[in-house]
């Protein structure tokens, strides 16, 4: 969109039978909006027309390449939740609101508490869409009924998405 992404720019180029090529500067808005790459096209005409001036190929797509970089990571270094607790609920929090689809896979990886024995191991593709800012994931607990020490497991964020920093 011209307002948004590019100024709209309408420029007569002047050439004297010499010159074999121009430049012409078309300013880019950083809208600082992690999007998609975006094209829009230049268009060449005659104003004046010359018997032997031809403009071929008359028309160039440009591409805007997204620049931004978002963060996603936890709300909380910690959660702490009893054994009998029922879950531990981890919040995932984008750093910004956007325009697109962003998505990030959430796994378990056991410390001093075991899977299976102590919590489910959870596995889950978290989908931020555009507004969305902040996701659960639950991690079922299990209630050994073991007297023992405090134990811990980690949750892990990871992507494929060249765009997002975890």
């Amino acid at each position: 969109i011209a307002s948004e992404d590019y100024k709209h720019t309408q420029v007569d180029i002047t050439c004297s039978p010499t010159q074999m090529q121009r430049s012409v500067a078309i300013v880019i808005n950083d809208d600082n909006l992690l999007e998609f790459n975006e094209t829009f096209s230049l268009s060449l005409s005659l104003v004046s027309i010359a018997s032997t001036v031809t403009i071929d190929p008359n028309t160039a797509q440009i591409t805007i390449v997204d620049d931004e970089k978002v963060v996603i990571g936890f709300a909380s270094e910690v959660v702490n939740v009893e054994e009998d607790g029922g879950n531990a609920v981890l919040t995932v929090l984008l750093a910004v609101s956007l325009q697109r689809i962003v998505t990030v896979t959430f796994t378990t990886s056991s410390g001093t508490a075991t899977d299976f024995s102590d919590y489910i191991p959870t596995s889950e593709k978290m989908t931020f869409t555009p507004g969305v800012t902040s996701l659960e994931v639950s991690v079922p607990i299990i209630d050994d009924g073991i007297p023992e020490f405090n134990e811990e497991f980690f949750g892990l964020l990871s992507t494929s998405d060249p765009d997002v920093l975890i």
